[in-house]
């Protein structure tokens, strides 16, 4: 595990949409459509339960898939790892603090980055 964050920093608004790799459109999308939106960055995260975190939203649990999101590709990407309480804040808060656009952005740097601590892929040598 890393000490490292969120790419954006894990304070009050750190969701940074126009520096991100979700840009202002994907920031659009997520707030207009958050059910397709979590399912895609659980996608993009390699993570097997994209479809749960739609089907959670779209019952009324968009803040309980927010939570569990943040929480999976911290563990995926190797971040620091926050507590559920540091989760459950931001998710709840997620007009203020931006959590969705955070934690979203944050697969889109897995699915073109990987891990944060990710050995490279060796290569077979040949003579």
């Amino acid at each position: 595990m890393s000490e490292q964050t969120f790419a954006h920093g894990d304070g009050c608004c750190g969701c940074k949409c126009t520096e991100g790799d979700i840009g202002c459109g994907g920031c659009v999308f997520q707030v207009c459509c958050p059910c397709f939106s979590f399912c895609n960055a659980a996608n993009d995260a390699k993570l097997d339960n994209g479809t749960l975190y739609c089907v959670m939203t779209c019952c009324g649990c968009g803040c309980c898939a927010l939570m569990m999101l943040g929480m999976d590709v911290e563990e995926k990407r190797g971040l620091k790892k926050h507590d559920g309480c540091w989760h459950c804040m931001n998710s709840w808060c997620d007009m203020c603090t931006c959590n969705s656009c955070r934690v979203v952005n944050e697969c889109k740097v897995y699915a073109k980055d990987g891990a944060v601590n990710a050995a490279p892929t060796g290569t077979e040598m040949t003579r």
